[in-house]
C-alpha cells in the first residue's frame, strides 16, 4: 500500500477539524418520536487539513496523487495528526493548491477520509 510521501510537511495546525460519519439510520414515524437504529459498526471519518509546501513538496504531492493514489481512488497510510497512529485513508477529491507569497509556497487543502 502506498505511504503519504515523508518530505511533506506535518499538517498546519490552524483549521483542524474531524468528522465522524453518522453511523445511525433515523426513520420518521406517523406518530410519535423518529426510531433510530445502527447501520454499521465501523464508519469513516473526514479530516479536512492544510499543508504549506515549496515548490518541490507541491510538486511531490501531485505525483503521488495521480501516480500512487490514482488521483484518489486508492487507499494510503497516513499519520493522524491528532493521535500520530498510523491509519489507512484517502484522499477525497478535489484538492486545491493555491499559491502564497507570489508563489513562493504552496497552499494545499485537501480532505482525507480515515477508512474504518
Amino acid at each position: 500500500m502506498p505511504t503519504w510521501p515523508s518530505n511533506l510537511p506535518e499538517p498546519n495546525p490552524g483549521g483542524y477539524q474531524e468528522t465522524p460519519q453518522s453511523q445511525v439510520l433515523r426513520s420518521d414515524m406517523d406518530a410519535g418520536p423518529p426510531k433510530a437504529r445502527r447501520r454499521f459498526t465501523a464508519g469513516t471519518r473526514t479530516v479536512p487539513v492544510q499543508y504549506t509546501l515549496d515548490e518541490e513538496q507541491a510538486s511531490a504531492f501531485e505525483a503521488f496523487f495521480y501516480s500512487e493514489i490514482s488521483a484518489g481512488a486508492m487507499p494510503f497510510d497516513w499519520t493522524h495528526p491528532r493521535t500520530e497512529e498510523q491509519v489507512v485513508a484517502r484522499v477525497v477529491p478535489p484538492y486545491q493548491l493555491a499559491p502564497v507569497n507570489g508563489g513562493l509556497w504552496w497552499l494545499l487543502s485537501l480532505t482525507i477520509e480515515i477508512q474504518p
